[in-house]
């Protein structure tokens, strides 16, 4: 951690952190064990996959029903077992609500399990949007 100071009597401390785009299918291991080791926090972008085939995937589901939570709930709270920093975004306010709701939901071990086995991250299949390595942003 730093030390941020605004005067001689007041400090706030904070940690580094990168945010990258992390979702259940492209969990990203490596960058968030190097952050971990180093005392990065990880913020997760697009922490949902941007719904679509994610929140449908039968294991999400599957969880979900055991926990009586929704597939995004379900979701948040995975990015939360493992440590993630996690804000999804959302201006409907009853999906806000939802959102909050995930902090209610407990994932075993197993569940967390099966979501990372869910990971696409090798070869880049899960990623959402263009490649940063790659990509012409011009």
């Amino acid at each position: 951690m730093r030390a941020c100071s605004a005067s001689s009597t007041k400090r706030a401390w904070f940690r580094p952190s990168t945010r990258s785009s992390l979702h259940p299918y492209f969990s990203q291991r490596e960058l968030r064990d190097f952050g971990a080791s180093n005392g990065i926090l990880t913020q997760a972008w697009s922490p949902l996959g941007q719904g679509g085939e994610l929140l449908e995937d039968q294991a999400i589901a599957s969880i979900a029903a055991k926990h009586q939570a929704t597939p995004a709930q379900v979701v948040i709270a995975w990015h939360l077992a493992i440590g993630n920093v996690v804000i999804p975004k959302s201006v409907t306010e009853s999906r806000i609500k939802e959102n909050f709701a995930a902090l209610e939901v407990s994932l075993d071990a197993e569940d967390v399990d099966a979501i990372n086995a869910l990971d696409k991250t090798a070869g880049g299949e899960g990623r959402i949007g263009a490649d940063p390595a790659v990509s012409d942003f011009a």
